[in-house]
């Protein structure tokens, strides 16, 4: 890396050479290559040179934007003394001998050393941030900032920045050229009140306070009797944001009276609504709509200053003056620059206001949300989140999120596109362990997070708590198909289950049964021993018919007394008739009430797919009709809709 001295030299050098060789050129060759070698020697040592002052930019107050006080006028500075050269991202490229002296910075290090490091973290966060926006200045930037020289104290420098273009007008380096001692003035102080400005509304500062240390700089460092912002938003009317007083003006019983009055006026309405700056002198206020002060301040004359600030927001700086003539043009167009920077910062203030209100009330819903990479793995969660999982946010954070939808998103997404376009929602519902060891489930929502580029940078993900709803979802969905009093499958559940069962003998070639089981005394149980034990007979009959089968079969109550029996996957008659059998004789035993024993009848009646049958209904028919025959042969038996396997 060279220095602005060594590249000076260098360029000299080769015009020297170029002037001992040119012999070979055509004169308008010569002629071109010399004034271009001209031109730039002559732009080095210009940005060399001590002619170099800061030249006046819209975005950021400069000394010579600063308004004039009657008391304290401002002088010019001194010419820029140090300068260098830095990439975008501030590594020093190239400097001259006096920034490498005042920094105290080693020349080898060019190249390896950011400007950062010898300035204020959060001051270089901040010019960053401007220097680094999509919206990057194309004009130099003008600020007083802390250079921190190796080994020595910490100093206030004013500095211009500028952007150094390549061909297709990009930027890729800044040129930054330093004032090492500012005159001082009256109004640099207030020039670092600003800039510190974003800085608090960054660390939480509302944005009230930082204009009324505006409306305070303004009163107290110019010398400005009353100073007042306002502001009007669609649906919320006109709100005094700040304002300040000196010491000999009573606020508390006139100011808050005149403001009572001046909300009310569509006149302010007008002036925060306005494009241009307006001078009022006190008559004109008089003549005018609005009272800009309270009558008994006795100012003079009143400079308007409109704000637009942000979308339905709107707001004016109002300046007052006890003399005439106060606001000369230097005094108007300073004021303005200071409302360009007012705009910026109150939309920046609201943006932050903005983003702190969905953080809080991100944080504060009751569903889980949490942030991760584009990888799934977690950079922010709420404390509804940190509930859930029973584990404290820096715990949490770091860790995968296990219920990332990593399929779902990769069979969204093209392999050689890593854009978001083919990208959207992923609605997924999962289960998750509660902190207690309790199964909630969740519908999970994930949203990627693109950057300008369009390129997915975070993905949102929201767990909605869905247990109770799937609890009564499920619970009705039982009561539907499951009988109240013995929680068997009620009728539907058994014809579905019958056409299944049915589907699969004819896949598999096997033998299907259908039981259909009726009490024979239950009408004498009931008549003798009231109904709730009938109920309790019923009951009881359902669990014995459960542990006479296999898992796949399925029991069922129809209705009343009458129960059914769904036998699949056997190869043989003899098979059916044992199973009949151990159905018998588990419920032969008697059920004991009230010191008594109740005797259980029953009769069964069977019928066999594909033999008897192919049809479900007919099967249920057929096997009705065999459970009336077993009755009618004195109950307590089974009996074949196939009379030859009844002798078997």
């Amino acid at each position: 890396m060279a220095s602005f001295d060594q590249l000076h030299h260098l360029l000299e050098q080769s015009l020297r050479d170029f002037q001992a060789e040119s012999s070979d050129l055509s004169d308008a060759q010569e002629h071109e290559l010399s004034q271009a070698l001209h031109q730039l020697t002559g732009r080095l040592t210009e940005i060399l040179g001590t002619t170099s002052d800061l030249s006046h930019s819209p975005d950021f107050l400069t000394a010579s934007d600063l308004p004039v006080s009657p008391k304290a006028p401002i002088s010019q500075p001194v010419k820029s003394q140090i300068h260098f050269v830095t990439s975008c991202e501030g590594v020093v490229l190239m400097a001259n001998d006096a920034m490498c002296e005042v920094l105290g910075m080693d020349r080898v290090k060019m190249g390896k050393v950011s400007i950062a490091e010898y300035m204020p973290q959060e001051e270089w966060r901040i010019l960053r941030h401007h220097l680094r926006a999509p919206g990057a200045p194309h004009e130099s930037i003008s600020r007083v900032m802390t250079i921190l020289p190796a080994g020595g104290p910490s100093r206030k420098v004013a500095c211009v920045v500028t952007p150094m273009f390549d061909q297709s007008q990009k930027v890729m380096s800044w040129h930054w050229g330093l004032i090492l001692e500012p005159t001082y003035s009256s109004a640099q102080p207030f020039i670092q009140l600003v800039q510190s400005l974003e800085s608090q509304l960054f660390a939480g500062q509302r944005m009230e306070g930082c204009l009324t240390q505006i409306c305070e700089g303004l009163v107290h460092t110019f010398g400005f009797p009353f100073v007042w912002i306002a502001t009007v938003r669609k649906g919320y009317g006109a709100q005094l944001c700040a304002h300040a007083v000196t010491a000999g003006l009573d606020w508390e019983p006139h100011g808050l009276m005149w403001w009572s009055d001046v909300a009310r006026q569509e006149g302010l309405v007008r002036a925060c609504g306005a494009s241009e700056v307006s001078l009022l002198s006190r008559s004109a206020a008089q003549a005018g709509d609005i009272a800009w002060f309270p009558s008994v301040f006795q100012l003079h004359d009143t400079l308007c200053v409109p704000l637009a600030c942000q979308g339905d927001l709107s707001g004016v700086l109002v300046v007052c003056s006890s003399r005439p003539h106060v606001f000369d043009a230097t005094v108007t167009r300073w004021l303005r620059a200071l409302g360009y920077q007012m705009e910026r910062l109150m939309a920046r203030g609201r943006k932050l206001e903005q983003w702190r209100l969905q953080s809080a009330a991100i944080a504060s819903v009751n569903d889980a949300v949490c942030v991760t990479d584009p990888h799934g793995r977690l950079e922010w969660v709420n404390e509804a989140y940190s509930a859930l999982v029973g584990l404290s946010i820096p715990q949490i954070l770091g860790s995968p999120l296990s219920s990332f939808p990593h399929a779902q998103l990769q069979a969204m997404s093209h392999p050689n596109d890593s854009s978001a376009k083919n990208l959207c929602c992923v609605k997924t519902e999962i289960m998750q362990t509660g902190k207690h060891g309790e199964s909630l489930v969740f519908e999970q929502v994930v949203t990627p997070l693109v950057d300008e580029e369009g390129q997915v940078m975070h993905f949102v993900a929201i767990l909605h708590d869905v247990t109770a709803r799937k609890t009564q979802e499920l619970l009705m969905k039982h009561q539907a198909y499951h009988d109240p009093l013995t929680d068997l499958p009620n009728r539907i559940m058994f014809e579905d289950r019958l056409e299944q069962a049915l589907a699969q003998a004819r896949r598999n070639g096997t033998l299907l049964a259908v039981f259909f089981l009726d009490l024979d005394n239950f009408k004498a149980i009931n008549d003798h021993h009231g109904h709730q034990t009938g109920d309790r007979v019923l009951r009881v009959v359902a669990k014995r018919l459960v542990t006479c089968v296999r898992s796949t079969d399925t029991v069922a109550r129809l209705c009343g007394d009458e129960f059914t029996l769904i036998l699949q996957g056997l190869d043989h008659i003899p098979d059916i008739r044992q199973v009949a059998q151990k159905v018998l004789e588990c419920l032969t035993p008697p059920l004991r009430v009230g010191g008594k024993d109740i005797p259980i009848q029953i009769s069964i009646g069977i019928a066999v797919y594909p033999k008897d049958s192919t049809e479900p209904h007919q099967l249920m028919e057929i096997a009705d009709q065999a459970m009336y025959r077993a009755k009618n042969s004195g109950g307590q038996r089974w009996y074949f809709a196939t009379s030859e396997w009844n002798a078997e």
